[in-house]
């Protein structure tokens, strides 16, 4: 079993566990507990602390992912890397951090109903130094071959500190205040423990060796980190983008609405979270090596994958809309077509496999930014479009639309380039098998009973899910859809004669 396949089954393994957790808190308790305009504030906390420290970064994560190969010696403590990567943290952070003051001002006023926003409006700060810390030395442990550290503390110990906190507020311990000061604990958490195990683990080695850095090693650190940050930065301002222009336009309640529905659409990209990061790393060691067969190889199979699971969490979810909403408050039913709209997007997203990572670790990452400014672009404007003719729904399907694009681009470039393209008519069979598995969910009828509402409820959802389940997994092994899980399916039940 090669180190992708043990990280991402490990790293899917948490988390899967989270989004298990993540469902409880953000899916079910947080639109139970609190209104949309709570909901709203805690969206837009997350979204622009995620703007500022993804600025903070400078582009280090492109540059950890690409040139570290360059750099790798455990013998010499990587020639400096890590030193390199704090010390242009720390002006990343300081120069995020004045912009936030110079945008203070602006933030709060773009705001429909500011009110309430204004009073935690500079938890962004904090939430933006640890969520840096975070970003940073998560990727140099993923070069490191240690890619399920930080996916631990994302996405399992993270969500059981913050189901811990939302425990702690309707227990009447605190109030909305003291929520949204232990939330930002909970979400800074992840970072101050990821320092402390590279502390504990001797990595923590800040002074960079400057003597290691040729004319030529110094040029392409540059180079990479201004189109890395031109990627990373409009990456993270496209994915939340969406909930600041809906503040804007349609107030704080519609934002909490969609950020809460939108999170059952983000469930379909569960599978790549892991995958992406390990792969990242090793496709940065098979350009050097010029391998490029087991670049496409590995392009191939992810693509495949990813699109089955993907296909089978969304028909999952979109099976069960109904019964979704009859475990929160009515107040957020209008944000029923974003999650359908949401997942289409996340599934354009993940049957384009890991063509983002070649990209970005190939010598084309400068197209890769162009790629991403257009992509940004389509996204501001089809939201500008969408979001006051179709409200929230308008977003999502703006989302959708702009992903698709954003993923032919990477398609027809890398086939164009350097022949590499990852679909075959098992990629269709897939599709087809997803339509099948979803009819049962249509011709199920609805068990729901308000009398027995809990009873009859998980009665809905087990019936439906088995069915869709049953169907599609008995499908997809009986076609072999995918040689590798037919494989890992006889392993798993010892069928007669196999090894």
């Amino acid at each position: 079993m090669g180190i992708i396949e043990k990280q991402s089954i490990r790293g899917s393994l948490y988390s899967y566990i989270g989004v298990a957790i993540g469902f409880v808190t953000a899916g079910l308790l947080l639109p139970n507990i609190f209104s949309k305009e709570q909901n709203g504030v805690i969206e837009l906390l997350t979204s622009w602390s995620l703007v500022f420290a993804t600025l903070a970064t400078l582009g280090l994560n492109n540059v950890t992912v690409r040139l570290f190969p360059w750099f790798r010696n455990a013998k010499n403590n990587h020639n400096g890397f890590f030193g390199i990567l704090f010390w242009v943290n720390m002006a990343g952070f300081l120069l995020a951090l004045l912009l936030y003051l110079v945008l203070r001002p602006w933030i709060i006023s773009s705001q429909n109903d500011s009110t309430l926003f204004f009073r935690y409006v500079d938890y962004i700060v904090p939430l933006t130094a640890f969520t840096t810390i975070y970003l940073v030395i998560d990727i140099y442990y993923s070069v490191l071959m240690n890619a399920v550290r930080g996916i631990f503390l994302k996405e399992f110990v993270q969500r059981i500190l913050i189901l811990i906190v939302i425990l702690g507020f309707v227990a009447g311990s605190f109030g909305f205040s003291g929520f949204i000061l232990f939330y930002t604990a909970a979400l800074s958490i992840p970072g101050i423990i990821i320092a402390v195990l590279l502390m504990k683990d001797g990595e923590f080695k800040i002074r960079p060796q400057m003597e290691f850095l040729t004319p030529e090693l110094s040029k392409s650190l540059f180079s990479v980190a201004f189109f890395g940050i031109t990627i990373g930065f409009s990456n993270i301002l496209i994915l939340y983008l969406d909930r600041i222009m809906i503040n804007s336009i349609l107030g704080l309640g519609a934002t909490g609405v969609y950020g809460r529905m939108a999170f059952y659409g983000t469930l379909v990209s569960i599978p790549i979270r892991s995958v992406s990061k390990i792969s990242a790393v090793i496709i940065g060691q098979h350009w050097k090596d010029g391998n490029h067969d087991a670049i496409n190889q590995l392009y191939r199979n992810t693509s495949l994958h990813q699109i089955i699971f993907g296909l089978l969490i969304f028909i999952g979810i979109w099976g069960n809309v109904s019964n979704i909403f009859h475990l929160i408050p009515e107040d957020f039913s209008s944000g029923k077509y974003v999650i359908f709209y949401m997942g289409i997007s996340n599934l354009f997203i993940m049957a384009s496999g890991i063509s983002g990572s070649i990209m970005t670790t190939s010598s084309d990452y400068r197209l890769l930014a162009v790629f991403v400014l257009l992509f940004g672009l389509l996204v501001f404007v089809t939201n500008l479009l969408f979001i006051p003719t179709m409200g929230i729904a308008g977003a999502a399907l703006a989302s959708a639309v702009s992903s698709l694009f954003y993923a032919l681009m990477r398609f027809f470039f890398l086939w164009w380039k350097y022949g590499m393209q990852p679909y075959t008519w098992k990629h269709l069979l897939a599709v087809i098998i997803a339509v099948l598995a979803y009819v049962p969910a249509v011709l199920i009828p609805d068990l729901y009973n308000e009398k027995y509402h809990y009873i009859s409820l998980i009665l809905d959802i087990g019936v439906r899910s088995f069915a869709i389940t049953i169907v599609f997994v008995g499908a997809t092994l009986l076609l072999n859809v995918s040689p590798d899980l037919n494989q890992r399916w006889k392993k798993l039940l010892v069928w007669p004669g196999t090894k």
